[in-house]
């Protein structure tokens, strides 16, 4: 075991005995109330195994504190930058069994490595931007474009919505000729 988990299983060990002499109770009214055996519960207290999520709750239920009241480590481990939705996410893995636990960060890998995927082939707009300037006013003034014979991608002529879109966004320059 590590020694950064035999000091969490002791903190932890030592509030559930604190909360448990202050409401004047055994542990055996206390496993009984939340549903557990006396067993678990002296194998929480004595240190020979961790309370999952769903059983510390209930403890802090029970006692009507915070979870963290009880397991005051995780404050230590959570960084002030995570987004709202990150401390949910490490609350709610927090209530996993640890095979569980397991699972959520294998997916959490596997998400972030398509992620990276993704955005190797995007290219930037600012990089796009410096391999093609057109000059879209030059064009426009250029009366030797007969915008009529302008096609689309792979030859196909532009389509009177692409024409009149593109007047609508270059404005009165591109004038349709039948008129």
């Amino acid at each position: 075991m590590e020694e950064k988990e035999l000091e969490r299983r002791k903190i932890v060990a030592e509030n559930i005995r604190k909360l448990i002499k202050e409401k004047g109770i055994t542990q055996k009214q206390l496993a009984k109330e939340i549903g557990m055996s006396q067993n678990i519960i002296t194998e929480y207290v004595k240190l020979r195994s961790f309370p999952p999520g769903g059983v510390l709750q209930k403890i802090a239920d029970y006692f009507g504190v915070k979870k963290s009241d009880i397991d005051t480590t995780w404050k230590k481990d959570v960084n002030s930058d995570n987004t709202p939705i990150i401390e949910k996410t490490i609350d709610t893995m927090k209530q996993l069994e640890e095979q569980r636990q397991k699972i959520v960060l294998e997916t959490a890998k596997s998400q972030l490595k398509d992620q990276g995927k993704e955005t190797a082939k995007v290219i930037s707009l600012e990089n796009k931007k410096n391999q093609q300037t057109i000059d879209l006013a030059e064009l426009v003034d250029d009366s030797k474009i007969d915008w009529d014979k302008w096609v689309s991608f792979e030859g196909k002529p532009l389509t009177d919505e692409a024409k009149e879109e593109m007047k609508r966004v270059l404005g009165k320059r591109l004038e349709n000729k039948d008129k």
